[in-house]
C-alpha cells in the first residue's frame, strides 16, 4: 500500500533523502531506495509498502526469533513485507528481502537465481484489521520478522500504537541499520523487544557481505535500544572464514559486556549455505561451542546456540548457582524451574531483570 512516508528530507532538482535507514539514501525523482520500498514520486517520498504483507500472519514459539528471555514459552504473532536495507550474500529469506514492490504496494517481484523476475502476491491490511487478526489467535506478542522491519517504519508506528492499547507485546527481529531519528520514533512508541543480528565487529565484512559501509549504526541502536529499557537480544551467525576467528567472537562479547550488559542474551547461530554462499562451509559444532565457552569465560550470563544440537546451548541456567532454569529441546520446554516471583528455586537468586515478562508453563503451540 502506498502512503507518504515519514523522516525524509527535501533536497534540491525534486531529489529527496530518507532518514529512516542508516545508509540515508538520496533518491532521485522515479527512483526507489537501496531496500527498493520507498520511492521518490517528483519529490514526494512515498513508502510502498504499507499494510502490504507476505501472508497474513503466522503463529510462532517466540523462542524462534529468537528471544529465550523475553515471556519464554509465549506465542509470536509472525509478520513480514519485502525489501531490506542490506543485500546479505548469505540471506535466507532472499526471496522476499531482495523483492521489489509495485508502485501500489499489492504485489512483488523478486529474480530467481538470475532467471527472470517471479511475481508474488502481497495482502493488504489496515492496522485495525491485524490488531483484531492478533487478538482472535491468542497470541500475547506480534514480531516483525522475516524480511527487515526497520524499513516498515511507518506501519510500525501506526500497529505498535493500537496493539500497546490491547497489552500485545511488540517485537523486532532486525539487522539493526537505523538512524537516531528512526530509533527515537521507534522507543516513543513503545516497541517492548528486538533481537538485534549484529553479523560481525568489522566494518569490511559488513561493505563485502551485506553492501553496506559500517557496524556503528547497528552497534548504535542495539546500545540506544537497552538504554531506553528495550528488551535486547543479540544474534550472531558465525559464517567459516569470514567471522569465526577467537578473536572476534572475544571482541563481540566484550563489546556486549561493556555495553548492554552481561545479562544481554547472545544467540551464536550455525551457518550453511544458502543464495550466493560466500562460504561453502557450513558452521562446525566445534566452531559454536568454542564461540559458547568464550562468552561464557568472559562474564556474559546467558549465552545460546541455535541451528544446531548443542548439549547446554538451549538452555537457561541461573547465572549465580548454575541450576538448570529453563530446558529446552528446539523450541520445546523439557523442564521449567523457576518460581513465579523469577527467582532461582536453588539459590534464590532474583532473575526478574534478565528474564522479562510471564513464563507460558503450559504452551500450546501447533508447531510441535
Amino acid at each position: 500500500m502506498k502512503i507518504k512516508a515519514r523522516l525524509w528530507e527535501e533536497l534540491e532538482d525534486h531529489k529527496v533523502k530518507c532518514q529512516v535507514c542508516a545508509n540515508r539514501c538520496v533518491v532521485l525523482p522515479g527512483k526507489v531506495g537501496i531496500c527498493r520500498t520507498r520511492k521518490n514520486f517528483n519529490g514526494e517520498f512515498y513508502t510502498l509498502i504499507y499494510g502490504s504483507l507476505i501472508s497474513s500472519g503466522s503463529l510462532d514459539p517466540i523462542e524462534k526469533k529468537p528471544l529465550y528471555n523475553f515471556w519464554p514459552g509465549a506465542t509470536a504473532y509472525s509478520i513480514a513485507s519485502i525489501g531490506c536495507s542490506f543485500k546479505c550474500q548469505n540471506c535466507q529469506n532472499w526471496s522476499i528481502s531482495q523483492a521489489n514492490p509495485s508502485d501500489n504496494g499489492k504485489d512483488g517481484t523478486y529474480d530467481l537465481a538470475g532467471l527472470g523476475n517471479r511475481s508474488m502476491s502481497l495482502i493488504e491490511m489496515t492496522p485495525e484489521e491485524l490488531v483484531k487478526k492478533v487478538i482472535r489467535s491468542g497470541a500475547k506478542t506480534l514480531a516483525y520478522t522475516y524480511n527487515e522491519p526497520l524499513i516498515w517504519h511507518e506501519w510500525i508506528i501506526d500497529t505498535t500504537r493500537l496493539l500497546k492499547k490491547e497489552n500485545i507485546k511488540t517485537i523486532l527481529v532486525t539487522n539493526g541499520y537505523s538512524t537516531p531519528e528512526a530509533t527515537k520514533e521507534l522507543i516513543d512508541v513503545g516497541i517492548d523487544a528486538a533481537n538485534i543480528d549484529i553479523k560481525s565487529m568489522s566494518d569490511e565484512f559488513y561493505k563485502k557481505i551485506c553492501g553496506v559501509k559500517s557496524v556503528k549504526p547497528v552497534l548504535d541502536t542495539a546500545k540506544e535500544f537497552v538504554l531506553k529499557g528495550i528488551h535486547v537480544e543479540i544474534t550472531n551467525l558465525i559464517i567459516p572464514d569470514l567471522n569465526d576467528s577467537e578473536d572476534e567472537i572475544k571482541e563481540l562479547s566484550n563489546w556486549i559486556l561493556k555495553n548492554l550488559g552481561k545479562d544481554t542474551p547472545l544467540h551464536f547461530s550455525a551457518y550453511h549455505p544458502d543464495f550466493k554462499a560466500p562460504s561453502e562451509k557450513s558452521t562446525p559444532y566445534d566452531t559454536l561451542n568454542l564461540a559458547f565457552e568464550i562468552a561464557k569465560r568472559i562474564g556474559l550470563n546467558f549465552v545460546y546456540v541455535g541451528n544446531i544440537q548443542h548439549n547446554k546451548g538451549s538452555n537457561t541456567y541461573c547465572p549465580n548457582c548454575s541450576h538448570l532454569i529453563l530446558g529446552r529441546s528446539g523450541y520445546r520446554f523439557t523442564k521449567i524451574d523457576i518460581k513465579d516471583d523469577h527467582k532461582c528455586p536453588n539459590c534464590n537468586y532474583d532473575l526478574s531483570k534478565a528474564i522479562k515478562g510471564e513464563i507460558n508453563r503450559h504452551p500450546s503451540h501447533r508447531f510441535f
